[in-house]
């Protein structure tokens, strides 16, 4: 079982490469309080002339929006391909995720989806967010969105069975100044009353939308969408949703 971090660093090597070998499952909280800032990584430290140095993570806020590893109050080591698991709960966290390949979910014995109060940022490719909720409000001088994919590195992520509520700006907000995502798939979530979008997209391949609930959005900003279509959106599938009563319009593409 690999070893989870607050304050103190606890490491077990377990080798693993991308695709997945040597899966864990990763049962969190466990043995850690999981509040403040979390990282979700491979590797937290490298030796540099027989020193021990933090690694550097792009995780805003911070100088160029850097910070290292010792930044963090919670460190997760996590590899391709491991599930991390989480107990229903409420968590006030600011989550991210630098692991690819991984996924991020509720226990399935648990009547209800665990609940993290604060912004997960999703920095690594062929992420799967399952059965979490993401609700408001801003914490930690975050951005105040729910979920942000950073498309300077994802190629593909799918967020399933989600429920994103209350954020103060956008539920699922696309970040990074360049890259494109080939798929983005959001399936059978709930987008509702968050301040400004349901939710945005730019720069994708193919975006699928579908079995989601997509209301009440605006809230916190005049011209707040249910979804949002932004530039270089190639191919797009929504079907079976419920996408209604947003402030500014349902859907607002981008001419």
């Amino acid at each position: 079982m690999r070893g989870f971090v607050a304050f103190v660093v606890v490491v077990v090597t377990c080798l693993s490469t991308y695709p997945l070998v040597s899966a864990e499952t990763i049962y969190l909280p466990g043995e850690v309080t999981l509040s403040g800032t979390i990282l979700v990584a491979e590797s937290f430290y490298e030796t540099v002339e027989d020193v021990l140095v933090p690694l550097q993570f792009q995780a805003w806020p911070g100088s160029h929006g850097m910070r290292d590893a010792d930044w963090f109050d919670v460190r997760i080591e996590a590899h391709p391909g491991d599930v991390i698991v989480l107990s229903a709960g409420t968590y006030p966290i600011a989550l991210w995720v630098f692991t690819p390949g991984i996924t991020i979910t509720t226990d399935q014995d648990a009547e209800e989806q665990a609940i993290i109060h604060g912004t997960v940022e999703i920095d690594a490719d062929r992420v799967t967010l399952d059965r979490i909720a993401v609700v408001g409000p801003r914490m930690y001088g975050l951005s105040g969105h729910g979920i942000e994919v950073n498309r300077e590195v994802i190629d593909r992520i799918t967020i399933r069975n989600c429920h994103i509520e209350e954020n103060e700006w956008t539920g699922i907000h696309i970040i990074g100044p360049r890259g494109e995502i080939s798929e983005l798939l959001v399936e059978d979530c709930r987008l509702i009353a968050n301040g400004m979008d349901g939710m945005d997209a730019q720069s994708v391949e193919n975006l699928i939308i579908t079995g989601c609930t997509i209301t009440d959005n605006g809230w916190n900003f005049d011209q707040g969408v249910g979804v949002r279509i932004g530039s270089y959106v190639e191919n797009i599938k929504m079907h079976d949703n419920l996408i209604a009563g947003n402030r500014f319009a349902d859907v607002y593409r981008k001419k």
